[in-house]
């Protein structure tokens, strides 16, 4: 960039490599760097941000990020300010149409902050979301942990995502 700002993917990709540190706790590993395929920012409007039953809403951005991995896992990251960041992680399902599902099996949150190790925790539940190249993509994230109830909506600005393979 010309600006010598950091990308934002560059910021989430810097999440994205802390995560293996916390692999202990999780029932199956997290995938690493070199199993990412690529990224994709969407711009647009969070509508609901909850993080183990708390809204944080009104402090979740205006831009979603999905990390696709080498065999089909993906995950959809939101961020809440200064706050927290959250991912929910699990595998992508074949689209059916406009429409496509990600069954989840983790919630990775980190509280933001120096030193702060990302929380992995085992999850059940869903990301649905539409077609970013047919109009306005819809995301919609819920998931149930023993932490307590994660969910994010979002509705883009119906531009393309930016993608960087990697």
């Amino acid at each position: 960039m010309s600006d010598k700002r950091t990308p934002f993917w560059a910021g989430i990709l810097g999440a994205i490599a802390l995560t293996p540190n916390a692999g202990a706790a999780m029932q199956r590993p997290i995938p690493n760097l070199e199993a990412l395929d690529g990224l994709a920012v969407m711009n647009g409007t969070c509508g609901r941000l909850i993080l183990g039953g708390r809204d944080v809403s009104s402090g979740c951005e205006s831009r979603v990020t999905n990390s696709m991995y080498k065999g089909g896992r993906t995950g959809f990251t939101f961020l809440a300010g200064d706050v927290a960041v959250v991912t929910f992680s699990g595998a992508d399902t074949p689209a059916k149409g406009n429409h496509a599902t990600v069954r989840l099996d983790r919630v990775i949150f980190t509280l933001n902050g120096a030193g702060t190790k990302p929380n992995v925790v085992p999850a059940s539940g869903t990301c649905t979301y539409t077609n970013p190249y047919a109009g306005p993509s819809r995301i919609n994230c819920s998931a149930s942990t023993n932490n307590g109830a994660f969910s994010a909506s979002f509705v883009s600005d119906g531009e393309p995502p930016i993608i960087e393979r990697f």
